[in-house]
């Protein structure tokens, strides 16, 4: 169990992040949250980190996510389907935008970015997580679980 929740960590972080990236390309903005994590923590605490610092958040903010997807699915007893992962998905990226605007706040700057899209960016791209958390839940039970 342990084992798939890491794998399920990982893959719907890096689901999110992937899109964000590919997004990020097609639009020619910057949209890219470890980028730009590093670049906030740096104005929050004066000084100028490595980028690695913004993944390394970034992934680590993945592991909150999963615990509140976790908990909710605990809570509400649904069944885990696409709709639901779309559904709880996008409402992480409404927490994920609280979480910006409260982190350019103490930045005290403004966002680089066209906020409105990178809002919306963050709702497809927590979907495409909450999607990748799913999948690997889903594969963990219908091919893995007989085998660990």
């Amino acid at each position: 169990m342990i084992l798939t929740l890491i794998i399920a960590w990982l893959v719907a972080t890096t689901c999110m992040t992937g899109f964000s990236y590919l997004f990020s390309t097609i639009l020619n903005e910057n949209f890219k949250e470890p980028v730009l994590l590093t670049d906030l923590l740096g104005k929050v605490f004066h000084i100028e980190l490595p980028v690695w610092v913004g993944w390394l958040v970034h992934y680590l903010t993945g592991i909150l996510f999963l615990v509140l997807l976790i908990a909710a699915y605990s809570l509400t007893n649904v069944d885990i389907s696409v709709l639901w992962g779309i559904i709880f998905g996008a409402f992480l990226g409404g927490i994920g935008i609280v979480m910006w605007k409260g982190l350019y706040k103490l930045a005290n700057t403004d966002p680089p970015t066209h906020t409105r899209l990178f809002h919306l960016q963050l709702i497809i791209a927590h979907i495409f997580f909450g999607m990748g958390a799913i999948g690997v839940e889903r594969f963990y039970d219908a091919y893995l679980k007989m085998w660990l």
